[in-house]
């Protein structure tokens, strides 16, 4: 699983938090760094076909200075 924190860029936009899974198309299991960079699956043999989930974080960046 792949985190990405939450960020203000240079024009004030803020990007939300959000999480991105890889898994093998063929047999399900979650793609590590390794099975990434070979290409091959170690659960099944096969390639592993691409299958992403992102999950989204709805929150914001935490205030800074004084809130009233």
């Amino acid at each position: 699983m792949i985190v990405i924190e939450a960020k203000r860029k240079e024009n004030d936009e803020i990007e939300c938090k959000y999480e991105v899974g890889l898994e093998c198309g063929h047999c399900g299991m979650e793609v590590d760094a390794e099975e990434y960079t070979s290409g091959t699956c170690s659960d099944c043999g096969e390639s592993w076909n691409e299958k992403r989930h992102t999950a989204i974080y709805v929150t914001s960046i935490p205030m800074q200075g004084q809130s009233s």
